[in-house]
């Protein structure tokens, strides 16, 4: 059953990758020098923050259902992801700087807040200027752009601005303190 579900997922990872390229969906445009994101820049943004989506989440002590369980965490909880372990499973920090294993289908990216460092742009996945923003306008940071070859393209953040979603260069948003 597992590699059945597999299989649909690559043929249809495949059927939209191909899609895309007939479609002739290009790249996202450079509106800034192309330079190198400096992974201590990284840290500065908020890439680990997510929420507990169950009413009760086990805490693993290994990323296997079958492990012993540590906790049990609730709806609502945060936690910060160590590391993915697989699509299934994640190593978090939870309560007071505890470590242990959830199932990565019960969690959820929490958004967090970022202000515009400058007025900037937003785009949309095809490249069309979406909506232009003030300096200081509040986003909410939902992640990163993602590649064609299914990498993640740290120079562009997926936000949300007023119920709208749009890419902005991550240059033009503030890094967190």
């Amino acid at each position: 059953m597992k590699k059945t579900a597999k299989a649909v997922s690559i043929l249809t990872l495949a059927a939209g990758i191909s899609a895309a390229s007939a479609a002739g969906i290009t790249p996202l445009p450079e509106t800034h020098a192309q330079e190198a994101v400096k992974i201590d820049d990284l840290y500065s943004y908020p890439l680990d923050s997510y929420l507990v989506s169950a009413e009760a989440l086990n805490v693993r002590t290994k990323a296997s259902a079958v492990s012993p369980k540590a906790d049990v965490l609730h709806l609502g909880d945060s936690l910060k992801i160590v590391s993915f372990q697989n699509a299934d499973w994640a190593k978090v920090h939870y309560k007071n700087g505890k470590t242990g294993f959830v199932s990565t289908h019960y969690i959820v990216k929490a958004a967090t807040t970022v202000k515009t460092t400058a007025k900037t742009k937003v785009f949309t996945e095809n490249r069309a200027v979406k909506a232009s923003l003030a300096k200081n306008t509040s986003v909410s940071f939902l992640g990163w752009k993602k590649t064609a070859g299914g990498g993640i393209d740290f120079g562009w953040a997926l936000v949300d601005y007023g119920g709208a979603t749009g890419y902005i260069s991550t240059k033009d948003l503030q890094k967190l303190t």
